[in-house]
Parts: structure tokens; C-alpha cells; sequence
């Protein structure tokens, strides 16, 4: 029987037969919703749509951590997406009972003290996961869908570039080991993490290029990861004879030439980059 009435309780209830073979019910106050629902649930099933209502009880961060398990990530990435999760209002809401003014509504708390940018990488990490979950047909639609986010301002007004003079005093104040790592962020635009991973074996003074191979990552505390750059961004920079001149003068200071190709050219404490 697809849809019955229960004696003890006075519901409606409709059953049908999952893939699995095994029955799905679903308990309804009237009569009308009971076929409503249990018509709809044939036809997704014959247009090869149907998603399993049960699987709609796993919670979001259920879901996420046998996703999580299956990706090929780097160490940032998944540190950025299970932030993203732990700071998710409803992550421990089933994934069928997500809706959008769940989103909304954190989208609206992360608004009052995170920046536009901080909230959109989040909003888009969960909305990764929830993606996901649409993918591996745990639910039907992508409740995140169409949520409206903080406006962002223009790049060109919200970026700060130091004048001539601003930059000469940074440099001049600088200790005689720190200034080369500035000139290099500076004048060869390396991004920090880039600058720091520089070895001796990047610098090509003959074609005047710097090779820009890794980067430095923190990984907590006072570790340090050795990566590719973010974005595939592998790149030969060509570079200015007075960065060339600083470089050399700190790689002589600081008797690199004896080390080998691969000598840090900027390190701390243990020697680390």
C-alpha cells in the first residue's frame, strides 16, 4: 500500500521502495500531502534524479568529514575549509534541513565582524562542501544558492601602495639582514612567503632573474612548510641591477656562496627559512 492512514496515531503515511530494495516512509497530517509527496518521489526515481531522504540526515559536518577524507589537498587548503566549517552556524544541522536563511543568516553574522574578503573565502569553502554534497546526490539543490555577500570594494581603492618616500624610510630603518628580504618583496613583487623561500640557486645575476620555485607556510606555532607557490604561479622574474647589488652584498655578508645552490637565503631561528 504507497499510501496509508495510521489507526493509532491518525496520520498518513507514504512508503515506497528505495533502490536498496529496503521501504522509506514519511508521515504526513493529511491525505493530499502523503501523495503529494509519494508522486513525487516516483517521478524523480524514473527521471534517475531521486535522492535518498535519509541521506539527507547526515549533518553537514558528517558529511564534510568523509568528504574531507577523499580529497587530494594541500595542508592550507584543508585548514582553510574545516575553519570555514567550525565557524558555520549550521554545521551540525541534517543536510536536508539546511535551508537558505541558514546561510543568510551567517553570512549576516560573519558581515559584522569579519572583512568582505574573509567572509567570501569562508562563504565559498562551505559552499564547496555543500556543492559537493549535491554531487554525491545527498541532496537535491545547493541551499547557499544565490545568498547575496558583503560588497567587496575595487581593487584599485582598496589596495595601499607605499610613495617613494614611504618605501626609502622602511628601507633605511631596516636592519642590515632584514633589508635585502624588503628589497626582494619590494622591487621583484614576490609575495612574502615567496621572498622567503628564496635558496642561492634562484638568483641568476648573469640574466638578472630571480626564480621563484616555493613559498613559506606556517603551520602552526614556529613550524615551517616548504611549498609550490599558491595558483601554479612558478614563475622567472626579472629584476633590477640595485635589487642584483643588495643581494649580492647580503649573500657575501653572509658567507652563502660556501653552502651550495640550495642555502636559504633568509633564515631563522634553527636555520629555518
Amino acid at each position: 500500500m504507497a499510501v496509508y492512514k495510521r489507526k493509532d496515531r491518525g496520520t498518513w503515511v507514504a512508503r515506497l521502495s528505495g533502490p536498496d530494495g529496503k521501504l522509506i516512509s514519511k508521515n504526513f497530517i493529511k491525505k493530499s500531502d502523503a501523495t503529494r509527496w509519494h508522486s513525487e518521489q516516483l517521478a524523480s526515481r524514473e527521471r534517475g534524479d531521486w535522492i535518498d531522504p535519509r541521506d539527507g540526515k547526515v549533518t553537514l559536518q558528517q558529511f564534510y568529514d568523509q568528504w574531507a577524507a577523499r580529497q587530494v589537498w594541500e595542508k592550507g587548503t584543508e585548514r582553510a575549509m574545516s575553519l570555514a566549517l567550525r565557524t558555520c552556524s549550521f554545521n551540525d544541522v541534517p543536510l536536508a534541513r539546511i535551508r537558505r536563511s541558514h546561510v543568510e543568516a551567517w553570512v549576516k553574522t560573519m558581515s559584522e565582524r569579519l572583512a568582505p574578503g574573509t567572509n567570501k573565502t569562508r562563504f565559498n569553502n562551505v559552499r564547496g562542501i555543500l556543492r559537493a554534497a549535491v554531487r554525491d546526490r545527498m541532496i537535491a539543490s545547493d541551499p547557499s544558492e544565490g545568498v547575496t555577500l558583503p560588497r567587496q570594494r575595487r581593487r584599485e581603492i582598496a589596495m595601499v601602495i607605499p610613495t617613494d618616500e614611504q618605501l626609502r624610510a622602511i628601507l633605511e630603518s631596516a636592519t642590515d639582514d632584514f633589508r635585502p628580504y624588503l628589497f626582494l618583496c619590494a622591487f621583484a613583487g614576490l609575495r612574502l612567503g615567496e621572498a622567503a623561500a628564496v635558496q642561492l640557486g634562484d638568483i641568476d645575476f648573469l640574466r638578472r632573474t630571480v626564480k621563484v620555485r616555493r613559498q613559506v607556510q606556517r603551520a602552526g606555532g614556529k613550524d615551517v612548510e616548504i611549498r609550490p607557490p599558491k595558483y601554479g604561479s612558478e614563475r622567472d622574474v626579472y629584476v633590477p641591477d640595485a635589487l642584483l647589488n643588495e643581494l649580492s652584498a647580503h649573500i657575501a655578508r653572509k658567507g652563502l656562496r660556501d653552502r651550495g645552490s640550495e642555502a636559504w637565503l633568509f633564515t631563522g631561528e634553527e636555520d629555518q627559512p
